[in-house]
């Protein structure tokens, strides 16, 4: 499993997960409205020069599972922590109920399981 930067900052480097050529997540984020798209760059950057948000209303860390999403609004960016200064973002998605599906935490745990199955094997 491939990865690409998304934003290299002071604190973290975000990257997300690529499928060929193809970042679902970059994807993902340009099809969003001009103004979620906006928020959610700002959010990412941000996140990457000064640190996590304490707000969980834009960071947060999901139970059970090694996975945390960035929230803006409904806009729904999962991830998870690969060393001290990575985070990869699986992919997004719009946020319709009051809790994070489970499918798309499914998804994401796989995703995850993937990325470190594929980095273990690298290392032979």
């Amino acid at each position: 499993m491939d990865t690409a930067i998304i934003y290299k900052g002071r604190q973290y480097d975000i990257y997300a997960v690529t499928h060929g050529d193809r970042s679902r997540v970059v994807e993902f984020i340009d099809n969003l409205q001009k103004k979620d798209q906006e928020k959610v760059v700002a959010l990412l950057r941000k996140s990457a020069d000064h640190g996590l948000p304490a707000n969980p209303e834009r960071f947060h860390k999901l139970k059970g599972v090694d996975i945390s999403e960035f929230k803006s609004f409904q806009v729904r960016l999962l991830c998870f922590r690969d060393k001290d200064r990575l985070i990869i973002l699986t992919h997004g998605f719009i946020k319709k109920g009051n809790s994070t599906p489970k499918s798309e935490i499914e998804r994401a745990v796989n995703i995850r399981k993937q990325y470190f199955e594929d980095k273990k094997g690298k290392k032979r």
